[in-house]
């Protein structure tokens, strides 16, 4: 049957037309629709002789085009010489191709997993890792490693093992002995689903809490207080210090404040001014002087006291207090299981700390370094969590091709990231090949989009599951373009942030990209322009060294992005690329 969808572009400009050429465009439309094909003309001169020309209302035509098997899209509607000349201009792209290897070769004990089910492989633990999940360790452990190392699918089994073991060793108490914590929501609902697939008897699966940092927190403050704690972000609360700053003729700018905040006074839980003053100010460029500390003390002490008149908390200083009232308390859980471990705030550690008892098994720890999203820089050890004898680096790869991660390497821009107890990480490979990224260079916002089009269809014809794809940008302005794009195809999409298990691509933020892993990613408007954003190169407010960090935060974020393809990724832009990619072109 006859199909026709709208492009996206023309959608505004269809609220622009005259109501008797609305009325033709949606006949024309339901025409369609009921299975009738209305008669089109060619075009003479036509740069693409598929292009049509469909009469709408009396002197107005609609420019169609195909787009597969029997199904077209309407691209615009215009007086008909006006139609004409646009569509000798029209040049449809063909079906972009992809190598015909489109799933990874790789080590004979992972071809079966590799032509397994996609959601079968993301449970899939490779043989030689199973003695890290199943191991038993004399105190906390860590385990780090480069992208597609296997680290979220190992605290996955971990997590499970640790549940089986609890449920055999207390078969007559059943409760939550086990958290799995992460950082982000769409990655702690995706670890439960995987969870339910690892331990499908209900009665082990309920021993396993998984929960994002901040929900834990939430929970422990929340039982304490009266009122729930609402939240405020980082730039929300630099913006209001700002203004509150200048407001007091204070020297110091609002994201300074926020900054020292949570880095020096919360990251080392000071609660007095002496200790303050005495304190070593590691990795904050500004010196100060005990006079200033002063200053910025009493400033700080004000602002944080106003956000708790208003119950707003932020992340850091919720942990913090979560912290105190566990160490009141008694703890939560008999083990931990930490996944993205990088980004967590030392006054988070602290809480997961004060959550578990110290002792064998109490804290695994996965995470990577180069994957750091924020600026925390955390000594466990000085946390009271000691992993040394207990660390285990991966370095060989087999979730992602070593064209994928050569690719996405030079994004880093070769600098050396700290680890977290301070080494930097080794270089890894991949055992896994497969086809190079694929880098598209568009001249407008229009073709990008119609060029995804045509890369996602390539993927779903190649035997890709619509759910097994990804595609994202750095805002929420790309992303509503990418999802109208994709449905007016006639491709179904869902939000990455989704629990719905729906048949249908995931349509994202980069941010919403973090952790989780698919067959194809497709990575859209990687320009100048938008990467790194120019409002964050604005809240840097003109300091070199907020704006480096900026540069860097970027660069981690599209690191992390790339690297969230099993088999193929693609990356466009309009005009210049980012100068965050810019190295790959020599």
């Amino acid at each position: 049957m006859s199909a026709l969808a709208i492009a996206p572009a023309f959608l505004s400009d269809f609220n622009h037309l005259d109501p008797s050429v609305q009325l033709g465009t949606l006949s024309v439309m339901r025409a369609y629709s009921s299975g009738q094909t209305p008669e089109t003309e060619p075009v003479p001169g036509a740069a693409d002789p598929g292009v049509r020309v469909v009469g709408i209302a009396p002197d107005w035509s609609g420019v169609v085009v195909p787009d597969h098997d029997d199904h077209y899209r309407l691209l615009t509607v215009l007086p008909h010489a006006q139609a004409l000349e646009f569509a000798r201009g029209v040049r449809t792209e063909p079906l972009d191709p992809e190598p015909a290897g489109l799933v990874p070769t790789g080590p004979p004990e992972l071809s079966d997993a590799l032509s397994a089910p996609f959601d079968q492989w993301r449970i899939t633990l490779h043989p030689d890792q199973r003695r890290l999940t199943e191991a038993h360790y004399k105190g906390s452990a860590q385990v780090t490693g480069g992208p597609g190392t296997g680290k979220s699918v190992i605290a996955l089994h971990r997590a499970a093992h640790l549940a089986s073991r609890d449920a055999a060793a207390h078969p007559e108490r059943v409760r939550e002995s086990v958290l799995l914590t992460t950082y982000t929501r769409t990655l702690a609902q995706t670890m439960s689903d995987r969870l339910d697939q690892l331990l499908p008897d209900p009665g082990t699966r309920a021993r396993v809490r998984v929960s994002t940092i901040d929900a834990v927190a939430h929970s422990v403050v929340r039982s304490h207080t009266p009122t729930a704690p609402q939240m405020a972000d980082r730039d929300e609360l630099a913006q209001r210090w700002r203004s509150a700053a200048l407001a007091d003729g204070l020297p110091f700018s609002g994201r300074f404040l926020v900054d020292e905040w949570e880095q020096v006074l919360l990251a080392q839980d000071l609660r007095s001014l002496p200790d303050y003053i005495r304190c070593e100010r590691s990795g904050r460029v500004q010196h100060l002087a005990p006079e200033h500390r002063r200053q910025v003390w009493e400033t700080v002490r004000r602002y944080v006291g106003a956000l708790k008149v208003e119950d707003v908390w932020t992340s850091p200083q919720l942990a913090a207090d979560a912290a105190h009232v566990l160490d009141r308390g008694e703890p939560l859980f008999r083990h931990v299981v930490v996944q993205e471990s990088q980004d967590l705030h030392p006054a988070q550690w602290r809480m997961l700390r004060a959550a578990v008892p110290e002792g064998p098994d109490d804290l695994f720890v996965v995470g990577d370094p180069h994957q750091r999203m924020s600026d925390n820089r955390v000594s466990l050890a000085s946390l009271g969590i000691n992993v040394r004898g207990r660390g285990h680096r991966l370095r060989v790869g087999h979730r992602l091709t070593q064209e994928i991660l050569d690719w996405a390497m030079p994004i880093l821009g070769h600098r050396s990231v700290p680890g977290t107890e301070g080494e930097a990480p080794d270089g890894h490979r991949s055992v896994l090949h497969g086809p190079s990224p694929v880098t598209r260079e568009c001249a407008d916002p229009r073709e990008e989009v119609r060029a995804l089009g045509n890369r996602v269809r390539a993927w779903l014809a190649a035997g890709v599951s619509p759910d097994a794809i990804a595609v994202a940008g750095r805002n929420q302005w790309v992303v509503r373009k990418i999802a109208k794009e994709l449905e007016a195809r006639g491709m179904p999409t869902v939000s990455l942030e989704t629990s719905d298990r729906a048949d249908a691509v995931r349509v994202g933020t980069m941010h919403g990209l973090k952790g989780l892993e698919f067959r194809c990613v497709a990575l859209v408007g990687i320009s100048d322009h938008l990467l790194p954003p120019k409002a964050a190169i604005e809240a840097a407010e003109g300091d070199q060294v907020a704006l480096e960090q900026v540069v860097q935060q970027e660069r981690m974020l599209l690191f992390v992005a790339c690297t969230r393809a099993r088999d193929a990724l693609y990356v466009s832009h309009v005009g210049n690329p980012s100068r965050l990619v810019e190295p790959q072109a020599d």
